[in-house]
C-alpha cells in the first residue's frame, strides 16, 4: 500500500476499504478539515435536493412555494455538530484517543455514501413510476447502511475500541446527540421569547412617542 495519496485519494481510500483506511489515515495522521467542511455542506445540498427536487408523485410538497429552511439545517449541520460534539464528550469519559478535529473529519468521510446515494434517489424519482419506487428507495437504504458501516469503523479507528465498546460509545452518543438538541430547541424557544419581549417594548415605546 503506498501512503503517498492526496486527500481525495484519502477520501477514496477510506471510503472503499473503511477498515484498513481509517487505521492507515490515523497512523499517517491524514484527513483534511477543508474537504470534510466541503462534505458537510453537500449534506444540506442533499437534504434541500430531498426537499425541494423530485418527481411529483413523490415528493409534492417539492412543488409548494413554501420553504423552510431551518429544518433543513438542522437535519444537516446542526446534527453533524451534534454528533460530533456528542462523541466527544462520551470518548473523553471512555478513553478515547480521539480529539474532536479527528471525530469531524471520520464523520464527514462517512457522510458521502449517504450524500450521493441520497442525491441519486432523488433524482430517480423523476424517471421512476410508484410501483418502481422500490428501486429508489434501495439506492437510499445502500447509502444509510454503507454510512453506518463507515462510522462504525471510522469510530473505532478514531478511539481505538473494540466492537463492543465503539457500539456503546456511538449509543451513548445518540442519547447525548439528544440532550444536545433539546437543549437547542429549548435555546432557541427563549431568544425567540427575549425577541418578542423586547420587539413588544420597542413597538409599544415608539407607539407612545409617535403619539
Amino acid at each position: 500500500m503506498v501512503y503517498d495519496m492526496t486527500p481525495i485519494q484519502w477520501l477514496k481510500h477510506v471510503i472503499f476499504h473503511p477498515t484498513e483506511g481509517y487505521e492507515d489515515m490515523r497512523w499517517k495522521k491524514q484527513g483534511s478539515m477543508v474537504i470534510s467542511i466541503v462534505i458537510v455542506f453537500f449534506l444540506l445540498i442533499a437534504q434541500i435536493v430531498n426537499e425541494r427536487a423530485g418527481g411529483f408523485a413523490f415528493n409534492m410538497s417539492a412543488y409548494s412555494d413554501v420553504f423552510n429552511i431551518v429544518p433543513v439545517i438542522t437535519k444537516s449541520i446542526i446534527i453533524y455538530v451534534a454528533w460530533v460534539v456528542a462523541n466527544w464528550s462520551f470518548c473523553t469519559l471512555l478513553d478515547g484517543e480521539g480529539n474532536m478535529r479527528r471525530i469531524a473529519i471520520y464523520t464527514a468521510y462517512a457522510l458521502v455514501p449517504y450524500i450521493v446515494c441520497s442525491i441519486i434517489s432523488t433524482l430517480m424519482t423523476y424517471f421512476l413510476t410508484l410501483d418502481e419506487s422500490i428501486w429508489s428507495t434501495a439506492i437510499m437504504y445502500v447509502g444509510i447502511g454503507w454510512t453506518a458501516v463507515l462510522i462504525i469503523t471510522g469510530m473505532k479507528a478514531c478511539h481505538q475500541y473494540s466492537f463492543t465498546k465503539t457500539i456503546v460509545c456511538i449509543v451513548l452518543t445518540v442519547v447525548g446527540m439528544l440532550l444536545i438538541l433539546c437543549l437547542f430547541v429549548l435555546l432557541l424557544s427563549l431568544f425567540q421569547q427575549v425577541y418578542v419581549f423586547f420587539y413588544t417594548i420597542y413597538t409599544e415605546i415608539m407607539y407612545r412617542v409617535r403619539s
